[in-house]
């Protein structure tokens, strides 16, 4: 996992990683809140996802100094390595 976001092409690369993590990734969302569909236990321990939480809301400021369309921005590089990685599995 990436430890720090420093630039959009850092925001890319979280974006990728949260897309092979988790298939139901919005950027408004607590990273405690999702849960292994299989067991319906927490996905993240709490460390995890406090990491994960911080490293968003630095995506959202980075993204913001650009005047990106955060959440389009960021649902596009999602959606496009989460689609990508569907079809390569298949």
């Amino acid at each position: 996992m990436i430890q720090q976001i420093e630039t959009v092409e850092d925001v890319m690369t979280f974006m990728e990683q949260i897309a092979r993590e988790i298939k139901d990734f919005h950027p408004m969302d607590d990273f405690t809140d999702y849960v292994d569909p299989a067991t319906w236990q927490p996905r993240y321990t709490q460390e995890e996802a406090a990491l994960r939480n911080k490293l968003l809301s630095r995506c959202l400021d980075i993204l913001a100094t650009v005047n990106a369309d955060f959440y389009t921005f960021m649902l596009d590089v999602y959606e496009h390595t989460r689609d990508k990685l569907e079809a390569a599995n298949k």
